[in-house]
């Protein structure tokens, strides 16, 4: 496969691509079916809102997509007014969407001139089945005329003259016989309007959004047959993401064969799974992909990926229906079993930790047999123990045949592979020295205790009094101190991340209570700042000036402010305008906490925040946090199953197993 430039989308949709007609088509028919109720007529251009927005980003092929889908969904739902319903409107949708980003502020007038065909096309339609229905047709003109003629006869009642009444009586009358004309200028006149304010509430939504494309395409054309992706040649690979400056891989020669674990080592922002995505079927902007058959993306047999967010992989409601998704030949219970998640075929896979979708991810990825498996980053959210446990299951896979790669920044995961391949700056590098590690500084426990968060017999259980219930954490009791930094650890799925949201504000307990200062935490807005664990999730507005702005509450965008607030984290004012899509992991975890800290928080939480960073970007981190707690006296909790570096910030560390604290080690007494 040779290509010199970035391909130009066609064929099939693609996954994402999928994915968004789905959501769309699906918002698009519950709309229609909510909208049938409201006594509104104003109220139906919502259903032609999410179909605006798909064709504004979408092909086509996206939107005929997304209005069949609805059609099937109002159909079953509301019958087939609905479905007519849903196709007028997604035609009105997709002009929108389509007009908009051609066009822009403009588009008002290319929409006007779409609109009257199609109100002329439909008012036909309706004028036509009233012709051919004539006996529905009189029904109709019947009911509306007797209740015409009863709002005269309340008029004529009320004191209304006799030429009054006449002239209305008259009016009824010629409306019967012209039905046509009215009918059809009101069909018209309606979707028109309906057309017009769709543009105009569409673009008071977009001019707070960013329709952003994927920031890498998948192959377009795959060719067909059995999967056969090994071996796989690279040679003098380059790739340029849309948009950017600078290429992410550039002039990469790599031979890969079959049986072979080999682990991809460097920065992040190395270019590592820029290299991951083009070994499972990416096309280069330049240099040549030589395979002997297809990818095989996904399929059995084929090229699997498993990524540092399971979250985007795990489709089923339950463990084994998502280890079946798209293949029925498997023993579950083996597969599962040899992952870790042993006895969880029925677990609702909404309860399970970051930890455990990991092992589910993989587990998906074992089951179809692959020739060849993609890991990349896969350790990111796991403890320890498992950490070790999942790269020796790699090791396992790779000595059974199955060619294993390995994205990573870690070397010790990295010693267990057969080869290793160093990148740096998006080209291939030897092996750098190892850095000296710097003197560790402990951090202090606080020397004047006060209690600012306390916990009391907390228990919290997910899908409390259904079958399904599972109970996360049991009876925790636990109090921090102003300006004090706690650890809290645990293997995966102990409730770490449980306990995290419930610091936080965002889960209530079930039992118990949770308070910040005699205040329950869910009672409070911006006191608790919380960083997830995958930043991205949290970052919503288009660019970094925009998130810590709004975030912090102010009336506008204020990039002086911003800046100050990057550099307390360690990030320079380059940033203060960087769209949120265009940073790096790192990067985006320290905007999270920029933004958080722009609250004032008086309690910071952090879940997993070292979690895919390299060496040096986990020292800076680290740094930034011990700084936040010495200087500034901020109280942070972090939730984390990595120890590395963490004494530097923690003054106690809060174990626990199984939703129960087990151990406390350097207690405060207060």
């Amino acid at each position: 496969m040779h290509a010199q430039t970035a391909p130009r989308t066609r064929g099939p949709l693609r996954p994402a691509e999928a994915a968004a007609a789905a959501v769309f088509g699906s918002l698009t028919a519950v709309l229609t079916v909510i909208t049938g109720f409201v006594p509104v007529g104003v109220a139906q251009v919502l259903v032609a809102l999410p179909i605006a927005f798909l064709a504004a980003a979408g092909r086509v092929r996206s939107v005929v997509a997304a209005t069949v889908a609805s059609g099937v969904v109002a159909l079953i739902a509301a019958g087939p007014f609905a479905v007519a319903t849903v196709f007028v409107l997604a035609a009105v949708g997709a002009l929108v969407g389509f007009a908009d980003r051609r066009w822009g502020k403009s588009a008002v007038f290319v929409i006007f001139a779409g609109a009257v065909p199609i109100g002329l096309l439909l008012a036909a339609g309706v004028i036509g089945l009233l012709l051919l229905f004539e006996q529905t047709r009189v029904l109709l003109l019947d009911a509306l005329a007797s209740s015409m003629r009863g709002t005269v006869r309340a008029f004529e009642a009320a004191g209304a003259g006799d030429d009054f009444v006449r002239t209305f009586e008259q009016t009824i009358d010629l409306m019967v016989r012209l039905w046509w004309v009215w009918i059809g200028s009101a069909v018209v006149v309606g979707i028109v309007g309906t057309a017009l304010l769709c543009f105009g509430i569409f673009r008071l939504v977009s001019m707070r959004s960013t329709w952003s494309t994927q920031s890498a395409e998948w192959p377009s054309g795959a060719r067909s047959g059995e999967p056969n992706p090994l071996p796989v040649a690279l040679r003098l690979v380059t790739y340029r993401y849309p948009g950017a400056s600078v290429d992410a891989l550039s002039d990469i020669d790599l031979t890969i064969g079959p049986g072979e674990f080999v682990a991809v080592v460097g920065r992040n922002g190395s270019g590592k799974s820029t290299l991951a995505r083009i070994l499972a079927g990416l096309e280069p902007t330049a240099g040549l992909v030589d395979r002997p058959g297809p990818v095989g993306l996904g399929q059995p047999g084929g090229t699997v990926t498993v990524f540092q967010h399971p979250e985007s992989q795990v489709l089923g409601r339950t463990v084994e229906e998502d280890l079946r998704w798209g293949i029925d030949d498997v023993d579950a219970e083996a597969v599962l079993a040899r992952v870790g998640l042993a006895s969880m075929e029925d677990r609702p896979t909404e309860d399970l930790s970051g930890g455990q979708l990991q092992r589910l991810a993989l587990a998906g990825a074992l089951a179809r047999r692959p020739s060849l498996l993609i890991a990349d980053e896969i350790t990111a959210m796991v403890d320890a123990a498992s950490r070790s446990a999942l790269i020796d299951l790699l090791a396992e896979v790779a000595r059974e045949g199955t060619t294993v790669v390995l994205v990573t920044h870690l070397d010790d995961e990295a010693a267990a592979a057969d080869r290793v391949v160093h990148l740096a700056g998006g080209r291939i590098v030897a092996a750098p020295a190892a850095e000296p590690r710097p003197a560790t500084v402990v951090a202090a426990a606080p020397t004047f205790p006060q209690p600012v968060l306390e916990l009391r017999d907390v228990t919290y259980t997910y899908a409390d009094r259904t079958p399904w219930a599972h109970t996360a954490l049991g009876d925790v009791t636990l109090t921090v101190c102003r300006g004090e930094g706690v650890l809290v650890v645990g293997a995966n799925g102990s409730g770490k991340s449980t306990l995290a949201w419930i610091m936080a504000g965002l889960y209530r307990p079930t039992r118990g209570s949770c308070l910040l200062q005699d205040t329950p935490t869910a009672d409070l807005r911006g006191d608790v700042g919380f960083v997830f664990q995958q930043a991205r999730l949290q970052l919503q507005r288009p660019t970094v000036a925009k998130e810590i702005s709004e975030v912090a509450g102010l009336p506008h965008t204020d990039r002086h402010y911003v800046a100050a607030v990057l550099h307390r984290v360690g990030l320079g004012p380059d940033l203060v305008d960087r769209p949120i899509d265009r940073l790096s992991g790192g990067e985006m975890r320290r905007v999270a906490l920029a933004a958080q800290l722009a609250r004032t928080p008086r309690v910071l939480i952090l879940d997993e925040p070292l979690a895919g960073l390299d060496v040096p970007g986990r020292r800076e981190l680290v740094s930034i946090l011990a700084h936040l707690r010495a200087v500034d006296h901020v109280t942070i909790v972090v939730i984390s199953h990595d120890l590395h570096g963490m004494e530097e910030v923690c003054s106690r560390t809060v174990v626990l197993e199984a939703g129960r604290i087990v151990d406390q080690i350097g207690v405060v007494t207060t």
